[in-house]
């Protein structure tokens, strides 16, 4: 079950990045990148659910220009998915300078 978590999270990662508004950033990039954490969602689901489906519905109404997961967990005894998104945006000053470049 683990297994296919880490496959749909991956998946993830490669698909959505184009369609997803706000961007994907790797958990590496966002903590070590200069961006501004914004929010940490944390969104519930059926362990059955898609996870690039559970990101979109609880993403769709934030301003934030990227996202990264950070946690997630399955409760194979309840049938539960949680995911732990932090959401960024990307410092003004940053946008400029690399305007100017």
């Amino acid at each position: 079950m683990f297994k296919r978590i880490v496959f749909s999270a991956m998946l993830l990662t490669a698909s959505t990045t184009a369609f997803a508004n706000p961007e994907l950033l790797s958990p590496d990039e966002a903590n070590h990148g200069h961006f501004q954490l914004i929010e940490t969602i944390e969104i519930q689901g059926d362990i059955d659910d898609s996870i690039a489906q559970l990101i979109d519905k609880s993403l769709e109404n934030k301003n934030g220009q990227y996202y990264a997961i950070d946690t997630i967990k399955e409760d194979t005894r309840k049938e539960t998915l949680t995911l732990v998104i932090k959401l960024y945006n990307e410092p003004a000053g940053m946008m400029t300078d690399q305007l100017a470049a």
